[in-house]
């Protein structure tokens, strides 16, 4: 079923519900009908009934009675169910079934009751009525659990009601909960702004939207909703406030997202491939540039030509060996193969890896220092060394943009050994994080940055291999001060590794 057609369901059980709707003030004035209503009292439009009380309807026979029933559900705040018998103009005496519940204001006093009566005139016997009653209950339970939730709200963003469902993935013991509250009470507070935003423009524009939104629920889960929000307008038709419906199309999104990722993956096989076969000729030649200027290069100029051809070799044996369209578990997803993990020397990867980096950076306006832990000789952690090393350069990176050619900018890289864990730190004195950074680079989110502000991080080759290696991340981060990263990983052993 189609998003359309599931809003137009929807649309069409609440307008067709078989039953008068009606809502009065404490002192029984009435605030308000539905059509069908102002069609059993004979009334022009619904309008016509605001300020009248059961005295000037043709019930008023009874409406002593009727006074006293709201009287006692406004007083114990408890909703009744009863048989009603008010008589129209025409003479004609009708059977209601009713259900009235108090009506709160948005500070959860109450000012009022709020009544639906459908009428069951023409059920004489037991047994009918039995069926009416079954019927009636039917009704109510698909718009109780007719998939979508359904909620209103003020002009400020206060819930003014929502249906069954809502309440329930909000984790509410009833609707009634709900009642008061903004979205910066309920599970997903953090996108509460961004709601706030969208309530707003639709009350100003007068005009309804439907709109794709992503909140936690109470159970944790995150959904993804397809909503359709209109604004919501009293009987002078003045806006006061949206009322919204939300259908959950999560399990559709993750199809169309794994279908993208099918794609992607696809391309990157055939890109990767390309550019693994086009490295081939360009390290010949560095090779042969290597041979013969052996003679003539100093010997820190040989080490970094030498690891630097060393460094490329392994890419390219990474692009060659690594992007390999296999079938993950029996999903159809293709992903990713990680080179063989295997016990690393954790110094002598390091040393290569900042002996680059040095290099690298050797004209800019950044010292790079490395402090190795020399209290003891080798350590040993498991993960692909070729992952490990792109990760240190990425962090490296992002420290040494952060510092804007900073006239005394620092990295300082090293490595401290706790017990079974050792803390590879990177640490610097540039610019330091925005706030709220740290929390998106923790949760994974896009991290939208640009080279000139440091920090762009690579971030999801960072989180796979810190992942992979059953690693975790520290961040510590001040504005105009600095930033601290710490990668923890578990130490295989002390001994020296192949």
């Amino acid at each position: 079923m189609n998003k359309k057609t599931q809003t137009t369901i929807i649309d069409n059980i609440l307008q067709t519900i078989p039953g008068c709707v009606y809502w009065k003030d404490v002192s029984g004035v009435y605030l308000g009908c539905n059509q069908m209503e102002a069609e059993v009292l004979g009334l022009k439009s619904t309008d016509e009934i605001i300020g009248k009380t059961d005295y000037d309807l043709p019930w008023k026979s009874i409406a002593g009675t009727l006074q006293e029933t709201d009287q006692r559900i406004t007083k114990t705040k408890i909703p009744e169910e009863l048989i009603e018998a008010p008589i129209l103009s025409d003479g004609r005496a009708l059977i209601m079934l009713t259900r009235k519940s108090p009506l709160y204001d948005d500070k959860n006093n109450i000012v009022g009751i709020i009544g639906v009566s459908v009428d069951i005139t023409k059920l004489r016997k037991k047994e009918e009525l039995e069926n009416q009653l079954k019927t009636y209950s039917y009704i109510n339970n698909i718009l109780q659990r007719v998939p979508g939730c359904i909620y209103w709200k003020d002009v400020t963003g206060v819930y003014f009601g929502c249906n069954q469902m809502e309440a329930e993935i909000l984790g509410l013991n009833s609707p009634d909960e709900i009642i008061g509250k903004t979205d910066y009470d309920l599970s997903w507070k953090y996108i509460a702004g961004v709601l706030k935003n969208t309530d707003q423009r639709i009350m100003k524009s007068r005009i309804s939207e439907e709109l794709i939104e992503s909140g936690t629920i109470a159970d944790g889960r995150t959904l993804i909703m397809l909503t359709k929000k209109s604004p919501l307008y009293d009987d002078k038709n003045n806006v006061i406030g949206v009322i919204g419906v939300s259908v959950d199309i999560t399990d559709r999104k993750k199809a169309e997202e794994l279908e993208n990722k099918l794609k992607l993956q696809e391309s990157l096989y055939s890109i990767s491939k390309q550019v693994a076969h086009d490295i081939v000729s360009p390290l010949s030649s560095l090779k042969m540039v290597q041979f013969m200027s052996a003679n003539k290069l100093s010997k820190d100029e040989k080490k970094i030509l030498d690891l630097s051809i060393k460094s490329i070799e392994t890419m390219s044996k990474t692009l060659i060996d690594k992007y390999i369209y296999i079938k993950s578990k029996g999903k159809g997803l293709p992903v990713l193969e990680d080179d063989k993990e295997k016990d690393m020397s954790l110094g002598i990867i390091l040393d290569s890896t900042i002996e680059i980096k040095k290099y690298e950076y050797k004209t800019y306006k950044v010292k790079i220092n490395y402090y190795p832990d020399k209290t003891i000789d080798s350590i040993c952690i498991n993960g692909n060394d070729s992952m490990f090393s792109r990760m240190m350069s990425n962090i490296i990176n992002n420290a040494v943009e952060s510092l804007e050619n900073k006239d005394e900018g620092t990295v300082d890289i090293g490595y401290i050994v706790k017990q079974d864990k050792v803390e590879v730190y990177v640490k610097d004195n540039g610019k330091g994080m925005p706030k709220g950074m740290v929390e998106k680079i923790l949760n994974r989110q896009e991290v939208a940055t640009t080279k000139k502000t440091g920090h762009g991080f690579g971030l999801e080759q960072i989180m796979q291999t810190l992942k992979n290696m059953n690693a975790q991340i520290l961040i510590n981060t001040q504005e105009n001060v600095g930033t601290e990263i710490k990668l923890i990983f578990n130490i295989v052993n002390k001994k020296m590794c192949n």
